[in-house]
């Protein structure tokens, strides 16, 4: 009986430790969101913001795969990657994960700014805490017990 109370215990504080390694990796993707977005904007500047903007998503994108496949997964990842049909079946996974979390960020932002009429600092800063908070959770446990479970 105790045996099973530790590994419930651990369990539950390695998921806590993902989460947090999940919310880090996300700060950094934004963060490579926003610049590739600037730089492809200011450098070059004729470059349409759409394309701009999808550009600078699917890099970021890609950098969220590779940084939760060896830091924040790593451990499910070679669970689950015995061979290379495995690996891309988490990759294809890992991008219909994203995509549908861009989807949840903006349906929530969405819904949010349309429902939540108080203003706090600025009128969009709540939807866009909403939006971000519904896509993170979405993201964890969607990648946590689908893309990267064997």
């Amino acid at each position: 009986m105790n045996v099973k109370i530790e590994k419930l215990q651990n369990d539950k504080m390695d998921s806590i430790v993902q989460f947090i390694k999940f919310g880090i990796v996300g700060v950094a993707n934004t963060a490579v969101d926003w610049i590739v977005f600037y730089l492809l904007v200011n450098v070059l500047t004729d470059i349409n913001h759409s394309w701009a903007k999808a550009i600078s998503f699917t890099v970021a994108m890609l950098n969220s795969y590779l940084w939760n496949t060896i830091w924040t997964f790593s451990k499910e990842y070679k669970k689950a990657a015995v061979g290379g049909s495995e690996k891309s079946a988490i990759f294809v996974k890992f991008i219909a994960v994203s995509l549908f979390g861009w989807g949840v960020n903006v349906l929530a932002f969405n819904w949010s700014s349309n429902n939540l009429h108080f203003v706090i600092v600025d009128k969009d800063l709540l939807p866009l805490v909403v939006a971000s908070a519904s896509a993170i959770v979405w993201n964890f446990f969607a990648n946590k017990f689908w893309t990267y479970k064997k």
